[in-house]
């Protein structure tokens, strides 16, 4: 369903993987969670965006006492399997036009350093990105967007806390390796990423990243290890299936999101990512804007 205005909220989920098996955030259990709209489209400039969810948290969840209203959008946007087109651009276009400032994502990812193991969580304090679209962050800000502590080291400790309460191996750092969607790495592109540090293999996390602190707000995300990565385990490994992963963890990665929400304090929140927008004076954005 079209809708012309879009909310004003302070908040977002991007649901994945992670949340795919179930209804989220129905099928959670969480308590204090209202659903106030549901099937949101909204045209963007780059095309009309997956549908959204606008959620109510109650007062008595969150840190403030204070009730708040979040967007959600379910596979980070994707129409489809594929990244195809810009859905990312879709849904952050509409994510600024809504005034959010505080970003959770969730996904799966496959795990490359050998002491990751299927079920494990990781919540990512940097990312190699190795695709080849383009950025399109010039349509979201004018200013240079530099990207140290690439994810909120606040949010990002809010859920590892909130993980932990799920999950009994969850670790607060990592770097995630961003490939090109659809299809999964070679045995030598994961040795490749191991080469530059990498932990976890993805394709979720890039554009997601950049266009969150382009739009001047806090981003954390956390993965479920859904699977060796190829060449960390013998090639003949079968192990368990990916979707038995994802439907044992849809509802428990759906409450961390929630509850990592709830427990964002905005008074209080220690971090410096709105610092990293290193603002351009306006001289020399007109001279930019007289070239183009």
């Amino acid at each position: 369903m079209k809708f012309t205005e879009i909310p004003k909220v302070e908040y977002a989920i991007i649901g994945g993987s992670g949340t795919w098996a179930g209804e989220f955030p129905e099928s959670t259990g969480f308590k204090g969670v209202t659903v106030l709209e549901k099937e949101m489209e909204f045209d963007t400039p780059f095309g009309t965006s997956q549908q959204m969810k606008l959620l109510e948290l109650s007062a008595e969840v969150t840190a403030d006492g204070r009730p708040r209203r979040l967007l959600t959008v379910p596979f980070h946007g994707y129409h489809g399997l594929a990244p195809y087109n810009t859905p990312s651009e879709q849904i952050f276009w509409v994510f600024k036009e809504a005034g959010v400032k505080y970003i959770i994502a969730e996904g799966s990812v496959g795990g490359i350093n050998h002491l990751l193991d299927p079920g494990d969580i990781v919540i990512p304090h940097d990312f190699v990105d190795l695709t080849k679209r383009p950025t399109n962050i010039h349509r979201f800000t004018k200013n240079i967007v530099r990207m140290a502590q690439p994810t909120c080291p606040a949010l990002r400790r809010i859920l590892t806390e909130k993980a932990r309460e799920e999950y009994p191996r969850v670790f607060p750092r990592g770097v995630y390796g961003n490939s090109e969607a659809p299809r999964f790495e070679t045995a030598s592109e994961i040795k490749f990423m191991a080469a530059a540090g990498c932990d976890i293999t993805g394709h979720t996390m890039i554009p997601e990243v950049y266009l969150a602190r382009a739009i001047g707000a806090c981003y954390a995300s956390a993965y479920l290890v859904s699977n060796y990565a190829e060449g960390v385990e013998d090639p003949s490994w079968k192990g368990e299936s990916i979707f038995d992963h994802y439907r044992d963890s849809a509802d428990k990665i759906g409450r961390v999101t929630l509850s990592a929400i709830a427990a964002i304090e905005p008074e209080h929140t220690d971090c410096c990512c709105k610092d990293y927008l290193i603002e351009v004076p306006n001289t020399v954005q007109n001279r930019i804007e007289d070239k183009q």
